[in-house]
């Protein structure tokens, strides 16, 4: 890996990848025990139907977050220090709509309140969380691969801080919802009414099972609808941060996406270097017993 490369594609376009991360057979491999586990949530963190954070049930996903591969990338961007924050997966599966163009940053659409938030409260020219998207499946425009706008990080076409009509509380429907974005009309964040992403200068992230895109919230993206008959496209989601950004800061529960999230046991993940801030509650082991490596 070349790390002067991961930086100058990543902070002009917001996204770098794909990269490879598995073998093929080893991704399907991967996928058929995270399909068969997922069944059983009797030592999942949350009991909602978001799979957040299953890392801490399925040891499989336990050991990928700290992923050689992926952490080398992370640091390229975020420096040597990293905790995991959250884990996801929403399977895309035939017929399913497209992901509607969407930006975050600290990640408060859904409550109003942050998700994350700096120590010092002001973003620098470094993004403060990235996301490492991992296929498991081919992905691609027929099964709803994801889409990126190159260099949309550098403004805000979207702000988080307005409360939407959509979504929250009582008005939310489902993730099988008349929106396109798991209960949530995007749109209604926009800066500008007005302005429509432009399809044509889009990236579809065309990916082959075992591969994987880092890309930082702020970059506009969304994906294609499954269009197929009989092809389920599945991934990971790993998000990371450096140390000094607060996770919830100041909760100790939430209710998104349809479901409510109790953070009794919830912990960030140490996967490399040194957490000096200690401005977070951090896990070393899963509630299997898996203990969590740290690289570096």
């Amino acid at each position: 890996m070349d790390r002067n490369q991961v930086r100058a594609d990543f902070f002009k376009n917001g996204f770098y990848g794909p990269f490879k991360v598995y073998d093929e057979a080893e991704a399907r491999d991967m996928l058929g025990i995270i399909r068969r586990q997922s069944q059983d949530v009797s030592k999942a963190i949350f009991q909602n139907d978001c799979n957040y954070d299953r890392h801490f049930d399925i040891d499989v996903l336990a050991k990928h977050i700290s992923n050689p591969i992926i952490a080398e990338h992370v640091k390229a961007i975020l420096g040597e220090n990293l905790l995991c924050w959250r884990t996801e997966y929403f399977p895309k599966f035939p017929g399913s709509k497209g992901t509607e163009w969407h930006q975050v940053e600290r990640f408060q659409y859904t409550t109003g309140n942050p998700q994350l938030q700096p120590m010092d409260g002001k973003p620098g020219d470094v993004p403060f969380e990235l996301t490492v998207w991992t296929t498991f499946t081919e992905s691609d425009i027929e099964n709803g691969c994801m889409k990126f706008l190159p260099g949309s990080h550098l403004r805000k076409y979207y702000d988080e801080s307005i409360v939407p009509k959509t979504g929250r509380g009582s008005s939310y429907s489902s993730i099988e919802s008349e929106t396109s974005f798991f209960g949530y009309n995007f749109s209604e964040f926009k800066v500008d009414p007005n302005w429509e992403p432009s399809e044509e200068d889009a990236v579809s992230m065309v990916m082959r099972p075992g591969q994987a895109v880092i890309f930082t919230a702020k970059c506009v993206h969304g994906s294609h609808p499954n269009t197929t008959k009989n092809r389920t496209r599945f991934a990971i989601t790993a998000r990371y941060v450096a140390p000094d950004v607060m996770v919830y800061p100041n909760q100790h529960e939430f209710n998104e996406h349809g479901g409510h999230f109790d953070l009794k046991q919830y912990g960030t993940v140490l996967v490399s270097g040194a957490d000096k801030f200690n401005v977070n509650r951090r896990r070393t082991e899963s509630n299997t017993g898996y203990q969590f490596s740290s690289q570096g």
